[in-house]
């Protein structure tokens, strides 16, 4: 008994998706991020993810942190960016984060929006930096 033959239709759709996927690779996504900028990212999914989306695009649940992060924005400089994460917004639905994340987590995370902000760091998964 032969086996069915695909349509060409879904072959070609295949083999294009798989070239895609390729491509996007190679062409900066999971780019080179520094050390901390990876653990940024880490830190993000873990506490931030959930309101302010897996990679930190616009939504409608929560600040933008692209454009918050973008020179000339709110939280451009380091400083603002901690005060809000360590503090909070609780008029906003920000909770603070003071109680559950270290300093040196918050610096990386900012390490990590600031890239993406800059169009640095391409949205998904970073490549984990070897040592």
């Amino acid at each position: 008994m032969r086996a069915p033959l695909l349509p060409c239709s879904l072959v070609v759709g295949l083999a294009c998706a798989l070239a895609g996927g390729a491509a996007a690779q190679q062409d900066g996504a999971g780019a080179g991020v520094s050390a901390t900028e990876y653990e940024g990212w880490r830190q993000y999914n873990v506490h931030c993810a959930r309101c302010h989306g897996q990679d930190a695009l616009p939504n409608p649940v929560a600040a933008d942190l692209l454009a918050s992060l973008a020179p000339g924005g709110p939280a451009a400089e380091e400083g603002a960016f901690t005060a809000v994460v360590v503090q909070g917004r609780p008029e906003k639905g920000m909770p603070a984060f003071k109680e559950s994340l270290e300093p040196r987590h918050v610096a990386a995370m900012y390490a990590y929006l600031k890239g993406r902000a800059e169009k640095r760091i391409p949205p998904g998964r970073p490549e984990r930096p070897s040592s």
